[in-house]
């Protein structure tokens, strides 16, 4: 089944190329810094209350200036509330350098980016119109967390920007649920299962949750199996899950070509980008009753 190859799944992958045609979205970078810019004016554009966070990082002997964009959008004040405040987050940020790339002589360059950053935030990017249009039936936020790809490199951890945002919440909107997504794009994607969330409850349950979605359809992604499925997983979701908010990530950290210069569009598939945006859609729906 193609599904929505030719709507979604191609309007979204052309949100990947338009990402990887700027170059690698390193912190610091002018390429990195017009991309937050452009979230932020699209997130203005369809109505979400947005807070631009700053901060700054020391990496490499210099000082990086880094900056989650953040988009609120509220209930509709015609519907009663239906769940409980929800973020989606994914990070925009790429890779400095391409630490799997098996060619030594590339390895020190930094990766493309097209499912490893630039999935998640194309798949985001293009909900916006419709959370606008649509009219939320909980308040939802938006985030495209800064600095997440800079892990292990320069003594630095993973989801810098993800832990910025868990310890200072926008103004008036603390998320009960949050929803990251990484590496959503690949061809033959099949989502792994962060083991974290066995040991917090709420956690299990919204995975679980977004999973039988997924499967009652028979979503490749969701429904297919693969060994050792169930993994230690670190991305931007953690941060929330250590502070005990319900968390699920969304990741097929099998692909590839993670972390290589191969990490290009020809490397992904318009089907598993619509489905991905699909299943968001779905749990939102699901929260009317």
């Amino acid at each position: 089944m193609t599904f929505r190859e030719e709507g979604t799944g191609a309007e979204i992958m052309r949100l990947v190329e338009n990402q990887v045609s700027r170059g690698p979205r390193v912190p610091g970078t002018p390429v990195h810094d017009a991309l937050a810019r452009d979230l932020e004016a699209d997130l203005r554009d369809c109505g979400a209350e947005v807070t631009v966070q700053e901060f700054c990082l020391e990496f490499r002997g210099e000082i990086l200036r880094c900056a989650n964009v953040v988009g609120v959008f509220r209930a509709a004040t015609t519907t009663p509330k239906a769940g409980p405040p929800l973020l989606l987050g994914t990070h925009f940020d790429t890779r400095p350098r391409a630490d799997r790339e098996p060619d030594l002589a590339r390895r020190e360059l930094p990766i493309p980016g097209a499912n490893d950053g630039g999935s998640g935030t194309a798949i985001l990017w293009h909900m916006l119109p419709r959370l606008a249009a649509r009219g939320v039936p909980r308040d939802v936020g938006v985030a495209f967390f800064d600095a997440e790809d800079l892990g292990n490199i320069d003594n630095k951890e993973f989801s810098l920007g993800a832990a910025w945002l868990a310890d200072h919440p926008v103004s008036g909107f603390t998320p009960r649920e949050v929803v990251v997504l990484d590496m959503v794009g690949g061809a033959g994607m099949v989502f792994d299962v962060d083991a974290h969330i066995l040991g917090h409850e709420p956690s299990k349950r919204l995975t679980t949750d977004i999973f039988q979605l997924g499967i009652s359809r028979r979503w490749a992604p969701f429904a297919e199996d693969k060994a050792h499925r169930l993994k230690y997983i670190i991305s931007d979701h953690a941060p929330f899950l250590s502070r005990g908010t319900a968390a699920c990530i969304l990741i097929d950290i099998d692909y590839p070509q993670w972390h290589t210069q191969a990490d290009l569009p020809d490397a992904m598939s318009p089907a598993s980008l619509a489905i991905t945006e699909e299943a968001l859609w779905l749990y939102l729906s699901r929260q009317l009753g």
